[in-house]
């Protein structure tokens, strides 16, 4: 398989971020929203606050094999056999002074042995992607970005009297001007009494752990899962964890000793440096969008091999989703310089701030509540149970539906302290909604839709 399919547009896991904002439109997602709120108000009154130091030290004393642990032999396995998100990651492990480790994918493998000072490196392929770089350190280094984190402090919620339920995150924000960069966006998020590491997200790479299982002592998750593509999960499965008993050194035996930088690192640097590395930009013509900002913004992440061809991007934020798909397919056009540190040429990540002008064509039809009630059918919309609602009772939303007549999100138009949602949502999701044509051919469209209590 070429470049062509290196390049595929990869959608790194901060993105969870701008998932859980886009979801929350849907109907189903604003039903969770809603008693997630409640719920968060009913935790507030039971939390309690720890130093993230404290945190992370416990977490990873009771959740990571390679922290303070006994000498080990794993096998994590990834995707589906035959694709290009596939593969392994296995680990031989005494201590961080004496390992090996193999990462192999269709497209790119790597074996490192590392014996005291010495290391040996063997690499078959041009470029280490994100998503095999993200379970390499879910197994070996769970928590990279640890030191973002460092002085800030952990907000552990408890759920009724049992202490085996629990749940602790940490978080930043705090971009200045807007500007991202590794120190100033993300979060973690912990499980249960030891604090077992359930989640990272960063601008670059997260992770999500689960299955927890019993092994020398802690709780080591069996099952880890990151995004890829536009949405797409993609997991890995622990599917050998063992103790490395009476381990011969000879295993670790160095035939030949590599020089330093000889594996593929990524470094992360800031906008105004890789505006600086800029050789090659695209001219673009941006398409016409139906609905929404025509003149914005796009922030792009991408990754790029060592010669400085971008060979992933993802879509972080948008002013207008509609221009998200044509922003990362060109993105992976862009060309820097080779990143030279220590006289080495590495792999970067870096935030592409991306300007888009476009035009209002073909816009989306927006249906009265008279015509909405037209293109509705077998639900029952007469009533919901009182919250109480704004607007006399009213619940004002506006429905899209998509060109093959399935419900595609919703927005509040006007909204109270308690709207009923699980009714909301049986009634909307539960209606089947016509067609609506355009120029003769059936269009996404939007309608306007009114709620009343019983």
């Amino acid at each position: 398989m070429g470049n062509a399919s290196l390049r595929r547009i990869f959608l790194t896991a901060i993105d969870r971020f701008r998932v859980a904002l886009l979801v929350l439109l849907t109907c189903e997602a604003a039903s969770f929203a809603q008693g997630f709120e409640r719920t968060i108000q009913v935790k507030q009154a039971a939390s309690q606050h720890a130093d993230f130091d404290v945190a992370l030290k416990t977490s990873l004393k009771s959740s990571s094999l390679t922290y303070s642990g006994k000498p080990f032999h794993a096998l994590l396995e990834i995707g589906t056999p035959g694709s290009v998100y596939s593969g392994s990651v296995e680990v031989w492990w005494t201590n961080q002074q004496t390992y090996k480790l193999v990462i192999k994918s269709p497209e790119f493998s790597e074996a490192i042995i590392v014996h005291g000072d010495r290391e040996q490196v063997k690499t078959d392929g041009g470029y280490y992607p994100r998503w095999l770089q993200n379970f390499v350190d879910a197994l070996v280094d769970p928590l990279p970005m640890a030191a973002n984190f460092r002085g800030r402090i952990v907000s552990i919620f408890s759920f009724g009297r049992n202490p085996e339920v629990r749940f602790a995150s940490v978080s930043r924000d705090d971009r200045i001007n807007g500007i991202t960069d590794p120190m100033t966006v993300g979060s973690v998020s912990f499980a249960g009494p030891d604090m077992l590491l359930n989640s990272t997200t960063m601008f670059n790479s997260s992770m999500h752990f689960a299955d927890w299982e019993g092994f020398e002592g802690k709780q080591i998750a069996r099952t880890y899962e990151t995004n890829i593509l536009d949405h797409q999960k993609l997991a890995g499965r622990l599917t050998i964890l063992e103790k490395l008993k009476k381990w011969d050194p000879s295993f670790f035996k160095i035939d030949a000793e590599s020089p330093a930088g000889e594996s593929i690192s990524t470094a992360f640097i800031p906008t105004a440096q890789e505006e600086g590395l800029l050789e090659k930009a695209p001219q673009l013509e941006w398409p016409s969008v139906r609905e929404g900002r025509t003149d914005g913004y796009m922030i792009v992440f991408v990754r790029t091999d060592k010669t400085g061809q971008v060979r992933e991007a993802a879509e972080y934020s948008s002013h207008n989703p509609a221009v998200e798909k044509f922003g990362m397919e060109h993105a992976l056009d862009y060309k820097f310089k080779p990143l030279i540190i220590d006289g080495k040429a590495v792999q970067f990540e870096t935030p592409l701030v991306l300007h888009y002008t476009s035009r209002i064509e073909n816009p989306i039809p927006i249906l009265t509540v008279e015509q909405m009630k037209a293109q509705m059918a077998d639900c029952d919309l007469s009533g919901v149970p009182k919250g109480p609602l704004p607007s006399g009772n009213i619940l004002q939303l506006q429905l899209s539906i998509d060109e093959h007549g399935k419900y595609a999100g919703m927005t509040v138009r006007s909204r109270g302290n308690n709207e009923p949602w699980d009714a909301v949502c049986k009634a909307v999701v539960s209606c089947a909604y016509k067609l609506y044509y355009q120029n003769g051919h059936p269009t996404y469209y939007k309608g306007e839709v009114e709620l009343s209590a019983k």
